[in-house]
């Protein structure tokens, strides 16, 4: 088994956003790149029981993923260009239509 020395970070795209992930001993810290708040963190025991879990397998919607680096990005920051987001998908109308007694 190969151990962490030291931590290591790399970037990657998504959402529209640059994220730096840092894996250490500990677990996985995200961070939107050059921020200098606090990353959000999880340990590997939290990673291996998310995705051992429910909504294991699934990917999240563009919705959720755009809310999610909007979490990581905190109140009042400026938020990714609308062309780099997907639009949301036009609501269903529920049907008007009342069920009627069959025709005699």
């Amino acid at each position: 088994m190969q151990k962490f020395t030291r931590p290591i970070t790399r970037e990657i795209e998504l959402g529209g956003e640059r994220l730096a992930l840092t894996f250490s001993e500990q677990g996985i810290a995200v961070r939107p790149v050059g921020s200098r708040k606090p990353p959000k963190e999880i340990s590997w025991a939290g990673v291996l029981t998310h995705m051992t879990g429910p909504s294991a397998g699934t990917s999240p919607s563009p919705e959720q993923l755009s809310a999610a680096v909007e979490q990581l990005r905190g109140p009042g920051a400026k938020s990714a260009p609308k062309s780099e987001l997907e639009p949301a998908p036009a609501p269903q109308q529920p049907s008007t239509v009342s069920p009627t007694a069959p025709p005699p």
